[in-house]
């Protein structure tokens, strides 16, 4: 899923970026900060355009440092540290944004893109149901629920989540309901989802010294009749085998 920008071209955004910021200062260092705050934000902004994602981060920090409440600049922010993998980075300027404001629905949105790739599925989970909350991105948010509802084997839950991006015309969406949800593919589905699920979780409790538990994990992706596809799962049956279980 791909980041969602605050875009400033509404017009209640053209004010906010546009008015002179005079009314909320106390004295003319305050307006000559926030004005140059603003300036430094829209040429970070165009910078960001031009995929000059280094530079524009400068320019948003110099920003942010004039006006540590410019919110706009941290949202900003956050696109191009993601852009550049700064993931954690990205992060951290979100949960900025959300103490500044917590009622910005798209920051909920992108702070849900970057815990699925910190591996946090839960808290992505719940970021994506804030942003659906706040009417925010609707079908690209319910589109990522859905991949991340499959990927903790939650199937009937992603399906939920496909079908309303796909009424929300989200055309992946569609084709994941095509070909995963109906009634005679969605059985089968779940079955290789329930095997992955049960792989991924014999290795955490394998390397969390659960070896019992690791082993009750790999029967069950047995009896589905898992096959291997990858690294992953390769390791995992390096690690778990057949004889190491008899035991357990």
């Amino acid at each position: 899923m791909k980041f969602t920008r605050l875009i400033f071209l509404t017009s209640f955004s053209i004010f906010l970026v546009s008015m002179p910021y005079g009314i909320f200062a106390k004295n003319n260092k305050d307006v000559f900060n926030l004005d140059r705050s603003r300036e430094l934000l829209l040429e970070g902004y165009i910078q960001s355009d031009f995929d000059n994602h280094h530079l524009a981060i400068e320019y948003f920090t110099e920003s942010i440092r004039l006006n540590p409440n410019n919110f706009y600049a941290f949202f900003s922010r956050a696109y191009s540290k993601n852009q550049i993998q700064d993931i954690a980075g990205a992060w951290d300027d979100l949960n900025k944004v959300l103490e500044i404001d917590p009622n910005i629905g798209v920051a909920f949105y992108n702070r849900g893109i970057v815990n699925a790739k910190l591996g946090h599925k839960f808290s992505s989970i719940r970021d994506y149901s804030r942003a659906i909350n706040k009417n925010v991105e609707l079908k690209n948010a319910y589109a990522a629920r859905g991949i991340l509802k499959s990927n903790i084997g939650d199937i009937k839950g992603a399906c939920l989540d496909w079908k309303k991006a796909s009424e929300n015309n989200n055309e992946k969406a569609t084709s994941w309901v095509q070909k995963y949800c109906l009634p005679n593919i969605s059985k089968e589905f779940q079955k290789k989802v329930n095997t992955k699920v049960f792989m991924a979780n014999a290795r955490r409790k394998y390397f969390n010294g659960e070896i019992k538990e690791a082993c009750n994990y790999y029967e069950k992706a047995k009896i589905n009749g898992y096959k291997v596809n990858n690294f992953r799962d390769k390791l995992t049956l390096m690690l778990i085998t057949d004889p190491m279980c008899f035991f357990f």
